[in-house]
């Protein structure tokens, strides 16, 4: 019998055995690996963010519808791609279940959709009637609507024919601002109960609009839009008297686009006899829309605070309140496991 020393001994082990220890080391590793808690690649930034951007997206809609409803795309794709990952994969694992997708599809519609939509229209209507107590004791609905009406008030007729009848114009439009009013009035008057709640929460014209403002806000109506009116026929006359001095009211942006305006006239046979009078008409249409604009903009600042403020909570009210006590119990998951969807969100969210 041959006596090993222990060197030996461990020379030889390692001589038979290879790739024990190396087999156990790789072992080891498989174990830790699966002992990592899973991190879902939709929740990681920056693919993340595009579950946001319908939100982006309803709350710059009043200043740019295009992209507004351009910003919806991204967010669907990635809504439809979470939902049939949801469902096909139970965290890691290949598991197809049509509760999980279905769960997933609810919460998404409530905390990505539903719910911030709602948060930034009521930033926008609580910034519209905040502007109630500003310097025009009007609401930021009833200035847009009231601007928008004087902007196709002047469309239709030629500015020119005013040029010494300024009292003329205004009282054309205020016969005009009346019946605008009345009709508002109306409508909202014979809307339903269901129409009234529908529009409270998602229609875009605030609940505050002309035909809620009540009979004694109807003067200050009127009286807001003569200064409009006393505006435009000054940048009209300074411009018509002396066309090399920058009107005050009128920024250098659309001073120095009256200028290219009247030479693009001047270029037009059909136009160059008035081009002045064109140029003028096209530049204080636009400073019409600049003054819109900056309203729109007070009201889209608004949604986004709102949505800034709210969208964590909607989170956690959607996924404590809505899916674990109302959608998961009739969907049948068992509490175990609505807890570990729970804390799987947390942890990627």
């Amino acid at each position: 019998m041959i006596n090993l020393s222990p060197t030996h001994r461990a020379v030889s082990f390692r001589e038979n055995y290879p790739n024990k220890e190396s087999n156990n080391s790789l072992a080891f590793e498989k174990t830790e690996k699966k002992s990592r808690p899973y991190n879902d690649p939709l929740m990681k930034w920056p693919i993340r963010g595009l579950a946001f951007t319908n939100d982006i997206g309803a709350a710059v809609m009043d200043i740019a519808p295009k992209l507004g409803t351009l910003l919806w795309y991204p967010a669907m794709m990635y809504f439809g791609a979470d939902i049939y990952d949801k469902y096909r994969n139970n965290k890691e694992f290949y598991d197809p279940n049509a509760r999980r997708g279905l769960s997933q599809a609810i919460f998404q519609a409530f905390a990505s959709v539903i719910f911030p939509i709602v948060a930034v229209h009521t930033g926008q209507k609580t910034a519209s009637v905040l502007a109630r107590k500003s310097d025009t004791k009007l609401s930021l609905q009833t200035q847009e609507e009231a601007s928008k009406f004087l902007q196709d008030f002047m469309s239709r007729r030629k500015l020119y024919k005013y040029k010494n009848n300024k009292d003329a114009f205004k009282t054309e439009f205020s016969t005009s601002l009346e019946n605008f009013i009345d009709n508002k009035t109306r409508e909202h008057e014979n809307k339903n109960v269901f129409k009234k709640v529908f529009d409270l929460i998602f229609s875009g014209r605030h609940p505050e609009e002309m035909g809620k403002e009540g009979q004694d806000r109807r003067q200050i109506i009127h009286e807001f839009m003569d200064k409009k009116i006393d505006d435009i026929f000054e940048i009209r006359e300074a411009l018509d008297n002396n066309e090399n001095v920058r009107p005050q009211k009128l920024s250098e942006k659309l001073y120095r686009e009256f200028k290219g305006l009247k030479e693009k006239y001047l270029k037009d046979p059909d136009f160059k006899n008035y081009a002045k009078d064109y140029a003028i008409k096209d530049v204080i249409n636009d400073f019409g829309n600049s003054q819109i604009y900056k309203v729109k903009m007070k009201k889209t600042l608004g949604g986004f605070i709102a949505l800034g403020l709210l969208i964590k909570p909607i989170d956690m009210f959607v996924e404590s309140v809505i899916m674990r006590k109302i959608v998961e119990p009739q969907l049948g998951i068992h509490h175990e496991e609505a807890k570990q969807v729970a804390d799987f969100k947390k942890r990627n969210m």
